[in-house]
Formats: structure tokens, sequence, C-alpha cells
């Protein structure tokens, strides 16, 4: 199974930083192809909102043949489905393959991960013991 993580940290760029200068000490790079890092909640719910999370899941679900196909499985406009099938292609959550059709293309939505897993570490509070 290939699991997408949304990772929550609060100071991405420090750990970055940290990661990239044991990089070049060691030679190992630190590359993480299945994650994206958000240093917010809000900007993780604006790249995964509700909407791009039930287009996904239908994309996994109904393996649809078009994006038209997938909207008729949604009940949803196709123009919505479009934009949101375009921002998770984006994200790298699924591909697009383009399939001729005589004189017409129609794009086919290809999930490339089976799983997203939003992960959110709450800040550990110091104890007053």
């Amino acid at each position: 199974m290939k699991i997408f993580t949304f990772r929550y940290e609060k100071n991405p760029h420090k750990k970055a930083l940290a990661a990239m200068n044991l990089a070049l000490k060691t030679g190992k790079p630190d590359i993480r192809e299945n994650e994206l890092i958000c240093d917010s909640m809000d900007t993780m719910l604006k790249i995964m909102p509700k909407s791009r999370f039930d287009v996904f899941a239908a994309i996994v679900e109904h393996k649809p043949k078009s994006i038209y196909a997938l909207a008729q499985v949604m009940k949803k406009d196709q123009a919505n489905v479009l934009r949101d099938v375009k921002a998770l292609a984006d994200i790298g959550l699924i591909k697009l393959k383009t399939i001729k059709n005589g004189n017409r293309e129609k794009m086919t939505p290809e999930p490339l991960y089976d799983k997203v897993v939003f992960e959110f570490e709450p800040k550990k509070l110091a104890s007053n013991e």
C-alpha cells in the first residue's frame, strides 16, 4: 500500500536547514517523496480541502475512465471536478493520462497512492510537577 502523508510541523524551515546541513556533511540526501510538510493546519486544509479529498477517494474507489465519468459517479459539476482533479495532479497524488478517442482526447485520472494520511502531533506541554 502506497501512502501519502500531509505532515504538520511548526517550523519546517528549521528542520529543512538541519537536514541540508546533515546531507552536506554525510553526502546522504534527506528526500521524502511521499509527503508534504505544512507549517499550519490552515495551509494543509487549503491544499487538501474536503472536496479534493472526496475526489481523490472517488478516483481510488471507482477507477473512472474519464473526468466526465468521475463527475457522473460523484453527481457533481464536471468543471468543479476537473478543477479538483488538476489540483490533485499538481500535488502529486494522481496522474492524468491523456487518451485519444477519435478526434477527441479524454483525461483519465489515475491514483498514485492508496491512502492519504494527515499527521499532526500536538505541542507537548511542560509539566508543572
